[in-house]
């Protein structure tokens, strides 16, 4: 199928722009914006993802303030030119690596425009492939940018606050390729059929005033990491002489919420000589629940067809949530931070622990660590 995507000079393979290469029902393109103050009192996400062998595109938009989250969620047919528009929920690149406007039509109070303006290079996380049995579950590449973030949020509590740039911060990240994960596709015989679910990661990406520190690695039962990232990228125009870090070591030691598996306090260690040496205390303000956004949600799995255009609502409250729920451990926790120099900042800690855990103390299932 010929779309007007075919008069630009982006082919990668002989089909036609519209057409993967890849026939997995799990391909995936995914755009995922962070924003939030420097006071780190208000998280605000923002998600939207194309399935093209699948033919759905949904979206979520998500607000956590105050001990509360809200998020509206949709889905409808992706058509053959690959608009960036779910119902209520568009994004616009403006400018390529600069500039992205984000927009989600007010619905059951809540809403907003949010302008992202980038300050920082984009990072390139390593390509990550993982399997399970037979399966490849996850082949993704992902690029992630720091920057800040003007417009208005919407609110049923607090009404519509305008967004200064210096005061409220953005991250982003861009990802394609198959993630199964969390998807839509079924059938066939489950990929982990005698195990129950198992999985410790972090994804950690903090402002400061002059470098953004960007974070991630996966662990397995028994705390053998894979796929670290430590990288430091300097602000824009913040010091002209510094430049970007790159390592591949990281040690982090997590305090959880009691009887929870949600971090209360972390700290961060990059290294080695050569790479990003920093020493970070993170301190959760404001958890977000990644189901908000869609991920683990039991109704809006990624890739999900919903019988047509569908948008929906639907809030938490932190204090009624119970500790054994699936879908509660994976977080990004809203965060004010410190370097051991005394630098001060803000942003997202990103963790997610299921099943057994040794060096965390985590039991099997979703119970918390033991000793709490």
């Amino acid at each position: 199928m010929i779309t007007p995507w075919d008069d630009y000079p982006v082919h990668q393979t002989p089909m036609p722009v519209a057409h993967p290469a890849s026939g997995d029902p799990a391909h995936y393109e995914r755009y995922w914006f962070g924003f939030f103050d420097r006071e780190a009192t208000t998280a605000v996400g923002f998600g939207l993802s194309l399935h093209p062998n699948l033919g759905v595109a949904d979206a979520a938009f998500s607000v956590s303030h105050a001990g509360r989250q809200t998020s509206l969620f949709a889905s409808t047919a992706l058509r053959p030119e690959r608009p960036l528009s779910v119902g209520p929920l568009s994004i616009e690149v403006v400018r390529p690596l600069r500039t992205l406007r984000v927009v989600a039509d007010e619905h059951e109070g809540l809403g907003g425009e949010f302008v992202f303006h980038a300050h920082t290079d984009p990072a390139e996380e390593p390509r990550t492939v993982r399997t399970a049995g037979l399966r490849t579950v996850s082949d993704v590449t992902r690029v992630v940018q720091f920057g800040s973030v003007e417009g208005t949020l919407t609110t049923r509590q607090g009404g519509t606050t305008v967004l200064d740039r210096s005061r409220w911060l953005a991250v982003r990240n861009r990802s394609w390729g198959v993630r199964s994960l969390h998807g839509g596709a079924g059938g066939g015989t489950p990929a982990r059929p005698a195990a129950p679910p198992e999985a410790y990661f972090v994804w950690s990406v903090l402002h400061f005033d002059d470098e953004c520190l960007h974070t991630t690695w996966h662990e397995d039962p028994a705390g053998n990491r894979s796929g670290v990232v430590a990288t430091a990228l300097p602000v824009w125009g913040a010091d002209p002489a510094r430049q970007p870090l790159r390592g591949t070591e990281a040690a982090c030691a997590i305090r959880y919420l009691p009887g929870t598996r949600r971090p209360a306090h972390a700290r961060l260690r990059l290294g080695p000589a050569g790479g990003p040496s920093r020493e970070v205390e993170i301190e959760a303000r404001v958890p977000f629940l990644m189901k908000g956004l869609g991920y683990g949600h039991p109704d809006h799995a990624f890739g999900a067809w919903h019988g047509g255009e569908t948008v929906s609502h639907e809030s938490w409250n932190f204090a009624s949530l119970g500790p054994a729920d699936r879908t509660t451990p994976h977080t990004q926790s809203l965060s004010l931070v410190r370097t051991a120099d005394g630098r001060t900042g803000t942003g997202l800690f990103e963790h997610g622990v299921f099943g057994r855990h040794t060096p965390s103390g985590m039991p099997d299932g979703t119970a918390a660590p033991t000793g709490e």
